[in-house]
């Protein structure tokens, strides 16, 4: 059957040069403070129980898991990573049989989902754990939910949802989607639909009751509050979510201006462009109550992420309902099937571009974090328990996780852990100074007056790093 099946051969004939691809990219930004990392606090409970605004479980338990060999992180971490993504991508291809897709539906549902742009922030972050288990249990949910029958359908809804949001909090609202998946294919009637839609309303109030009763640690998270208050980031972050999921647009080549390439990101925007105009340019779809329910769906799985924070990673939370969409929007086109498979070799010419230039450009600024980190130690000597790390901020726009400017590459400081074992230091407080023509003599004074309460401080300058004990 693989043999015959182009689509799910070139899946897995991808899969090692994948896994390959994304071991080479090393922790930047978040992923110094995501609890996935080695984490040798012998207070396990801090950490397992809610922490701050979130409640991660499974992140905080990889966090002792990769404590056992600070060398697996983040390669463990990719390899979880990319298996949820592979998981997914299965549970999809069988939905789509289960729903009732064609051939050509199904394979092109799968692909799309296995390909897509929007994986990439999601594929190449060594901190997306949470978000590709979420939804690994969230769409399996679905698929349960509509393959199995009587207590064995609902004891496997009410786990999966559990899995879900226990993995990361915004799946949750796979607690109401897969009677809405079912009702949408007529797998259910709208009797049992009411019921079952009630029933999960249920699943995620008895999970609001637990979150709300037990114990938690508060850690403020400034930046990530003024995010949620902030209409500038809902506007952004629903630009990112609408341009992710639907097109292959290569956005590295239009946004940040060092990397700007206006001839390759106009050809990926038409070459995808094409796929998605004649598949949704279908007046008989719009009469049809299945796709309305389908785009219901879609927003409720984002809505999360909508209403606090949508980044490029978390656009990967409704990535499967998107697929099936398409699915569904193929298997109504009337036009022939070798014309839409022609047009969706054009989105995969322009997904391969997208996800290649994001993997290099990731890869590519993810590598100063390590030899900065590396200088610094040689340069400080010896171990040091307490230390003052003084950044002065990089003048290369930031761009997602793919961008990453070199004083958040370092972690603010925290990518030494990763070169003396998590050893040292002990303390690490930290902060950034915006660029000036005077910022050198700036640093270095702030350095003079904080290093009386520090064992030394570091000023890093880019790739330059100066140590002052």
């Amino acid at each position: 059957m693989i043999r015959k099946n182009p689509y799910i051969l070139s899946i897995i004939i991808s899969i090692p040069f994948i896994l390959w691809a994304i071991l080479q990219i090393l922790p930047t930004f978040d992923d110094w403070t995501t609890l996935s990392m080695p984490n040798y606090d012998p207070n396990y409970l801090t950490y397992i129980l809610p922490f701050g605004v979130t409640w991660r479980p499974f992140d905080a338990i990889m966090g002792y898991v990769n404590a056992i060999d600070y060398h697996l992180y983040p390669s463990l971490n990719h390899v979880l990573i990319l298996m949820a993504h592979i998981g997914s991508t299965c549970v999809i291809y069988k939905l789509s049989k289960v729903i009732g897709f064609n051939e050509i539906a199904t394979n092109i549902t799968t692909l799309f989902f296995y390909i897509s742009p929007c994986t990439m922030g999601t594929i190449l972050s060594c901190d997306a754990l949470n978000q590709s288990y979420s939804h690994l249990w969230g769409i399996l949910s679905v698929f349960l939910y509509i393959k199995t029958a009587g207590k064995q359908k609902y004891i496997a809804w009410t786990i999966c949802t559990y899995l879900s949001v226990l993995s990361k909090d915004n799946g949750l609202a796979w607690a109401i989607v897969p009677p809405i998946i079912a009702y949408t294919f007529h797998f259910i009637d709208k009797k049992t639909f009411k019921k079952d839609f009630v029933l999960g309303l249920g699943i995620a109030i008895s999970y609001a009751i637990i979150r709300l009763t037990i114990p938690y640690t508060y850690v403020k998270n400034g930046s990530y509050e003024e995010d949620v208050v902030s209409l500038h980031s809902r506007i952004k972050g629903l630009v990112n979510w609408v341009s992710y999921t639907w097109f292959a647009a290569d956005y590295i080549a239009f946004v940040p201006k060092p990397f700007r390439n206006l001839f390759l990101g106009f050809l990926t925007i038409v070459l995808s462009c094409t796929f998605m105009i004649k598949i949704w340019w279908n007046k008989n779809i719009w009469h049809q109550k299945q796709i309305w329910l389908l785009i219901i769906t879609l927003f409720i799985v984002a809505s999360p992420h909508l209403l606090i924070s949508m980044s490029i990673m978390n656009a990967y939370s409704s990535l499967g309902i998107a697929s099936l969409i398409i699915g569904y929007l193929i298997k109504n086109y009337k036009g022939g099937n070798t014309t839409i498979q022609k047009l969706f070799l054009c989105y995969i010419v322009a997904a391969i571009i997208t996800d290649v230039h994001h993997w290099y450009k990731a890869w590519q600024t993810s590598l100063p974090g390590k030899t900065i980190a590396e200088d610094i130690v040689r340069k400080t000597g010896k171990p040091m328990n307490k230390v003052y790390c003084i950044l002065i901020r990089d003048d290369m726009p930031k761009f997602s996780s793919f961008c990453v400017p070199t004083d958040e590459a370092v972690g603010w400081g925290r990518a030494v852990w990763a070169i003396t074992g998590y050893k040292w230091p002990t303390e690490l407080q930290d902060t950034t100074l915006e660029r000036t023509p005077n910022v050198q003599q700036e640093a270095r004074l702030l350095a003079q007056d904080t290093k009386k309460k520090y064992d030394c401080v570091w000023i890093i300058n880019k790739e330059k790093v100066e140590v002052i004990k």
